[in-house]
């Protein structure tokens, strides 16, 4: 088996690490000092941690020749996890884009209910394994949900992002205020993760790029804990 897989098993396990490291971080940090912003964020690094490192499990039983692990993972694992490791996050935006709790229930309900319909047709018309390359396999769930994906769940995401990142930016420009800019981090951190996350789920980058990318990815949880401890007494 191909040294590769490994490379990129080690890199994912790193992300997944990082991930769940900053959430404890995160959530010791809440309690030594009262946050303000929702703890969707925090969440979303829990979620985003356990996915890589499933993905990273994952690529590890294809490099051990254990294709039905593989699978097994994949379906039960990180390929559901692709989808709800997004709530948290809808909920984080939720709390920053409205401020009337009516309205933020109505749209974390209607996100949380698009997420769960995505897994539904995941686990109801399937995938397929893919094949075994140099850096591992690269299963294919099937053409509707990775429709409904793409058009319910990450572009919407994507355009909050950019939103959220824009809104941030002037604020903090304007204000100067240590609460802006952490928000501002917060957004920068996740327009990292989708971007990376846009150059890997599209195959653009090949090779050893594939790595760089995923290590990109690391920095977004990273940004988030940066920024969180801004202002923290020592």
């Amino acid at each position: 088996m191909s040294v590769g897989i490994l490379y990129n098993t080690f890199v994912c396990l790193v992300i997944g690490i990082t991930g769940l490291v900053v959430f404890f971080l995160l959530q010791k940090n809440r309690k030594k000092m009262e946050k303000k912003y929702s703890q969707g964020l925090d969440y979303f690094s829990l979620l985003l941690g356990l996915l890589w490192i499933f993905v990273g499990l994952r690529n590890f039983f294809a490099w051990l020749n254990f294709p039905d692990l593989d699978v097994f993972v994949f379906r039960w694992f990180s390929g559901p996890l692709t989808y709800l490791h997004l709530i948290p996050l809808f909920y984080y935006f939720g709390w920053s884009f409205f401020r009337n709790t009516k309205i933020r229930f109505l749209f974390n309900c209607i996100s949380t209910l698009l997420v769960f319909f995505v897994v539904f047709t995941f686990f109801n018309y399937g995938f397929s394994p893919g094949e075994l390359t140099s850096w591992g396999t690269d299963p294919e769930p099937n053409s509707l949900t990775n429709q409904l994906f793409i058009f319910s769940l990450f572009l919407p995401v994507f355009v909050l992002m950019v939103i959220e990142f824009i809104r941030r930016l002037r604020n903090w420009r304007r204000t100067k205020d240590v609460m802006e800019k952490q928000l501002f981090g917060f957004s920068s951190g996740l327009l990292i993760y989708a971007v990376m996350g846009i150059f890997d789920a599209l195959g653009v980058v090949q090779g050893w790029l594939v790595l760089l990318v995923r290590i990109g990815v690391m920095f977004a949880p990273l940004t988030f804990y940066f920024f969180a401890t801004l202002g923290s007494e020592e």
